[in-house]
């Protein structure tokens, strides 16, 4: 499984992002992605090579002909979507992983372009929602935020207090400041308004 960093650091690459997109149109092997788009098949190997590191593709077979040795065939897998939040009060950064598409049932409904295009309007709408609801939860944080720079004197209970306002998990809080979760509790506990 990828962490967020990894998934990160392969897709902020054009070229990368490019060869997944090849992928995803169908499995194939390096020389015929190096024609699709245009990049020599040596570049291509190193990308592929970072790809299979971060468990984004997998050599799914191979494939013979007759001016060579057999052709190794890669696919994409590891899928998810990525959500990054940042704003002036907070940044966030979750990975969803989604279904292997080989395990989703078809059943669910029909596929058609209609539907395509009905989910994608969904889709937008709730983008549309949830950039509302990101910048209510900034303005939130950073009233929060402020309060407490306005009214906690004391620099460590400052800190876990902001800590917490940031990650809401006293856990973390905890984790940060070498405390353990019930001291942790009892500070956040005293000073929530």
């Amino acid at each position: 499984m990828s962490t967020i960093d990894d998934i990160l650091s392969v897709l902020e690459n054009g070229t990368r992002r490019s060869i997944l997109r090849q992928l995803l149109l169908d499995s194939t092997y390096p020389l015929e992605i190096s024609r699709a788009l245009g990049v020599s098949q040596q570049a291509i190997n190193k990308h592929l090579e970072v790809l299979m590191k971060s468990d984004m593709i997998s050599f799914s077979g191979s494939t013979s002909n007759n001016f060579g040795p057999p052709r190794k065939i890669y696919s994409p897998k590891g899928f998810s979507t990525i959500v990054i939040d940042y704003a002036p009060g907070f940044l966030e950064v979750n990975n969803y992983p989604l279904d292997d598409p080989g395990n989703v049932n078809n059943s669910s409904g029909e596929i058609t372009m209609d539907n395509l295009i009905d989910v994608n309007s969904k889709l937008d709408s709730l983008m549309e929602e949830r950039k509302k609801l990101v910048e209510e939860k900034n303005r939130i944080i950073k009233g929060l935020r402020n309060h407490v720079i306005q009214t906690v004197h004391d620099m460590l209970i400052r800190d876990i207090l902001l800590e917490y306002i940031q990650t809401l998990d006293i856990s973390k809080v905890a984790e940060r400041f070498g405390l353990d979760e019930n001291t942790a509790s009892l500070i956040v506990g005293n000073y929530i308004f």
